[in-house]
Formats: C-alpha cells, sequence, structure tokens
C-alpha cells in the first residue's frame, strides 16, 4: 500500500513517472539477479550485471540532456505557485531566430536574402564574379537586412521602455510560455494579476502590414487558452509610411483582433515617435 501510495505521488507530473518507470525496471531487475542468481548460469547472469552496471549511466545522459534541452516539458502545472513560473527567458539563439523572422516579416520574405544566399555569397567571396551587379544587389541586401535587424531591436526596447513606464509595471523581455510556442516581446508584471504581455511590430509599407498579424494572434489564443482567459496582450505596432496611408492597415488590424477571442489592445505609433531607449 505504502508503495502505490508513494507510486501515485510521482505519477502527478512528468518528471515523476520517468523516475517510477526507472526505479521498476531498475527494481525488477535487480530482484531478478539477487533472488535467481545461483540458478542461472555464467551466460544468463552477464547481461543482468551489464544492465544494473550500465543502466544508471544511460540515465544519467538521459536525464542531461531533458534537463538541458526540454526542462519546461518536466512539469505539470500544479508544481508551480503562480502564472509567472511557467514563463521562460528566450535563450540568446532563440531571441536572433524570433528576431530574424520579424525582420522578413517587416521587410517582406522577397525582400530579405536567405541563410542559403547568405552562405552561397560568404563561400563564394574569393571566387570570380561574373556578375557584379548581382553581387552587389545582394549585398546592399544583406546590408539593409542588418542595418534595419539592429534597428528593429533598438525599436522593441524603446517601446518596451516606454509602455512599462505609462503602465508602471517592471517589464520581462524576451519570454515564451513554457510548453507552448507563444513567444512575445515582454511580459509586463501588472499589479492587477492579469497575465499582460507585449509584442512590438514594425510595419515599413503598406503592402507588408496584411501578412503578420495572423501568427501574431494564434500566439495570442494559445496564450489566452493557457492562462484561462486571465491574459491580455498589448500589440504595439510602429509604422513607417504617412500617417494619411494608416486609416487602411488600421481597419483590417482591428476587424481581425475584433474576431479572436482573447483580450489584445492595439496601439499604432509612428516610427518618428519612438525615441531610443
Amino acid at each position: 500500500m505504502d508503495f502505490l501510495k508513494g507510486a501515485k505521488d510521482f505519477a502527478r507530473n512528468p518528471l515523476g513517472i520517468i523516475a517510477l518507470f526507472i526505479s521498476l525496471i531498475y527494481g525488477f531487475a535487480s530482484l531478478l539477479l539477487d533472488s535467481s542468481a545461483e540458478k542461472l548460469t555464467v551466460a544468463e547472469r552477464w547481461p543482468l550485471i551489464f544492465f544494473i552496471v550500465a543502466f544508471p549511466v544511460m540515465v544519467l545522459i538521459t536525464f542531461y540532456k531533458l534537463v538541458t534541452k526540454h526542462h519546461g516539458k518536466l512539469y505539470a502545472p500544479g508544481d508551480f505557485k503562480d502564472d509567472k513560473s511557467f514563463l521562460i527567458t528566450l535563450t540568446p539563439e532563440e531571441q536572433e531566430k524570433r528576431l530574424d523572422k520579424e525582420v522578413k516579416e517587416s521587410l517582406g520574405d522577397d525582400e530579405t536574402p536567405d541563410d542559403q544566399t547568405r552562405s552561397d555569397l560568404t563561400s563564394n567571396a574569393s571566387a570570380p564574379v561574373n556578375n557584379s551587379s548581382e553581387k552587389n544587389e545582394i549585398e546592399s541586401r544583406l546590408e539593409e537586412h542588418r542595418r534595419f535587424r539592429e534597428e528593429l531591436r533598438d525599436i522593441e526596447k524603446a517601446v518596451i521602455k516606454s509602455i512599462s513606464s505609462e503602465l508602471n509595471a517592471k517589464a520581462d523581455e524576451n519570454v515564451g510560455i513554457g510548453g507552448t510556442e507563444a513567444q512575445f516581446d515582454a511580459f509586463l508584471q501588472m499589479p492587477n494579476g492579469k497575465a499582460t504581455f507585449l509584442e512590438v511590430k514594425a510595419i515599413r509599407s503598406l503592402s507588408h502590414g496584411f501578412g503578420m498579424v495572423d501568427r501574431l494572434l494564434y500566439n495570442a489564443v494559445v496564450a489566452d487558452k493557457f492562462f484561462e482567459s486571465n491574459f491580455k496582450l498589448i500589440i504595439a505596432v510602429v509604422y513607417y509610411f504617412d500617417e494619411s496611408e494608416l486609416a487602411r492597415v488600421e481597419r483590417f488590424w482591428k476587424r481581425r483582433v475584433e474576431k479572436c477571442p482573447a483580450n489584445i489592445e492595439l496601439r499604432f505609433i509612428p516610427r518618428n515617435k519612438v525615441t531610443s531607449a
């Protein structure tokens, strides 16, 4: 009965289930070797001995990979004291990858050199160039990508600082929600206890203002379900074009947001009003 009670406690989260499974396997193997050692031949004992010796090493390696690569999936919701405990800070690699996606959204996929183009340009840097104009064009696009990437990073920091100061809330930047693919530019620690996130988007032209909203709203729906509707997302759209051209993009975004079940606040900010953080 004590074992069953302990097993019930273990089975409350994935980490406990793994530990229970390992304990059972190792326990059965040890029990079998101990009770049947005299009846087993030398050839039959060796596989059990090898298993008992090697199994802990394999478990150690497996747990190392789980803890370092997938630690967010090892716990159940009941293991956390509050909603903030579900937040994870994105690794530098994840942050850079996410920033690249946002640059492509803002510039348009057809205007941003892909990784293969960059690789080809780097690997062929010393080779004869048959089409210098093509190379100059690629280099120009790469330079534009690099400049805008740095500019977008500054814009995000400035907007996060401005809105968090306005709301008198501490901001945790570049966060994700454990166990989901939802990621946002910042989590705002609001006094009302509502899980409030901030996402900054930059729109360089009217033609690029329509394609980036769907993925963002999908993340909002995922987060809203995760927090059981105790969720709010502030979307700050920084636009580069003239304010007289904003109305069409604004109507489109508002229509899409109104259809989204999550609590979303839209803000449109002209680029010239965003100062460095």
